[in-house]
């Protein structure tokens, strides 16, 4: 039976708890009177359906749910002195290792160290500067679009790390240029499903490193490029599967792949790490008054496996402000490069010509394991300003999938979702106080 609500606590969440404490502690001492500090919060109410019976980006069907974009936070924000500064945030949302659950997860739990005003340092949890909207995207309101483009967004193996930034601003008659650096590490649940076998989350620890260059000109238009590399493995210190030989075996076997070493065969080829290097470029241009272009392409190269997420993404969205309505069409695009998206096809006809049901089951169970992507996605949308710190949006997206997409859950018993229109509506209401 499902466990209603999940309130996740890891060693990385204690660590960036840890990590203030012992800041604090080396902090000069901060008299009562001249401790300043802000409660904010923020909330985004979400509501989406579409027009298919099977799950789509996780909670999404023809029955509708408030659970892909729902999210509720709130943010202490400690100032010390002039140079130490703290900041807890916390948020209530679908939880990232049950499909049934809540979570209160700590998304910022950090301390800042400000020598001056072009540095700054910060340790404990914090989110990676890696797209234009990463570090504000559970705040709808600081943005038009109801949703920030899967294509994109979900690109990455995570956006959240426990370690340490630095970041180093100059300001420059363009505008101002900051270079963010960081380290750190993350415990992650990565969820696969499975037709036969159901929804399964693989535990993984991954450690982060990179960097990313940021120009803001006058005019509020914004350019961004970045790397980013993490290095995954999991937490109980098993091997990751990188290749599936093929093996012909002859009658009653015939040919498949040995996804198990189980089934007959040399073995299946393993690594102790997995790598993603991504690199993003992104730029949110002014181009006339109340007209805007924002544009994010990600490439994601993963290494040390044949069975991963080998991706490009990017989209292209305009945005035309009228008063207090800011309509917006969004073209967005996700596509699987290089062996994962042939070794995914592959599985799919091994276990249809398969006459063994239990291998058929196992090919077709690998198939669905590696997180592959064909999609293409059109969305127009609306934004209305109902106050300052409050807007409520709509929005229609049509979604193609190709060949096939790991956001589709394919129902049990059939073959995998490919060449379909999922068409999805969407509303939201996002505050801010």
């Amino acid at each position: 039976m499902p466990t209603p609500y999940v309130v996740p606590l890891n060693r990385l969440g204690l660590a960036a708890w840890l990590a203030l404490a012992t800041a604090a502690g080396l902090m000069p001492p901060a008299h009562a009177e001249g401790l300043d500090w802000r409660l904010s919060g923020f909330g985004t109410a979400g509501w989406a359906q579409t027009d298919r019976p099977y799950a789509y980006q996780r909670f999404l069907s023809d029955q509708g749910s408030f659970k892909r974009d729902s999210v509720f936070g709130t943010q202490l924000d400690l100032q010390f002195n002039p140079a130490w500064s703290a900041t807890v945030q916390a948020t209530l949302a679908p939880s990232l290792s049950d499909d049934h659950g809540l979570a209160v997860t700590a998304t910022w739990a950090f301390v800042s160290w400000r020598p001056d005003n072009d540095w700054l340092v910060r340790l404990g949890r914090q989110r990676i500067p890696l797209f234009l909207h990463t570090e504000n995207r559970d705040v709808g309101q600081t943005y038009d679009l109801l949703r920030l483009p899967a294509e994109v967004y979900g690109i990455a193996p995570s956006t959240d790390m426990t370690g340490l930034s630095v970041s180093r601003t100059w300001q420059q008659p363009a505008g101002e240029w900051s270079l963010d650096a960081y380290a750190g590490a993350d415990d992650l649940s990565v969820r696969v499903s499975s037709r036969d076998l159901g929804t399964d989350f693989l535990r993984v620890h991954t450690r982060v490193v990179g960097a990313a260059l940021t120009l803001r000109l006058e005019d509020a238009s914004t350019f961004r490029a970045s790397l980013y590399r993490a290095t995954t493995e999991k937490r109980d210190g098993s091997p990751l599967d990188a290749r599936y030989p093929r093996v012909d075996a002859g009658f009653p076997l015939g040919s498949y792949y040995q996804v198990s070493n189980a089934l007959p065969g040399p073995g299946v080829d393993t690594t102790d790490t997995i790598v993603n290097d991504v690199v993003t470029l992104g730029a949110d241009l002014n181009l006339a008054p109340d007209w805007r272009l924002v544009g994010e392409v990600a490439r994601n190269f993963q290494r040390r496996t044949d069975l991963g997420s080998s991706t490009v993404g990017a989209y292209l969205a305009l945005l035309r402000r009228i008063d207090r309505v800011t309509p917006y069409v969004v073209v967005s695009h996700l596509r699987s490069l290089g062996a994962s998206m042939r070794n995914a096809q592959a599985l799919e006809q091994a276990s249809q010509a398969a006459i063994i049901p239990d291998l058929a089951l196992a090919q077709r169970a690998a198939g669905d394991s590696i997180p592959v992507y064909d999609q293409t996605a059109l969305s127009l949308g609306l934004s209305y300003a109902l106050t300052p710190h409050s807007k409520l949006k709509g929005e229609w997206m049509r979604t193609r999938i190709g060949k096939r997409s790991a956001m589709v859950d394919s129902p049990a018993g059939s073959a995998v979702v490919s060449r379909e229109l999922i068409n999805t509506l969407s509303i939201s209401y996002s505050f801010v106080f």
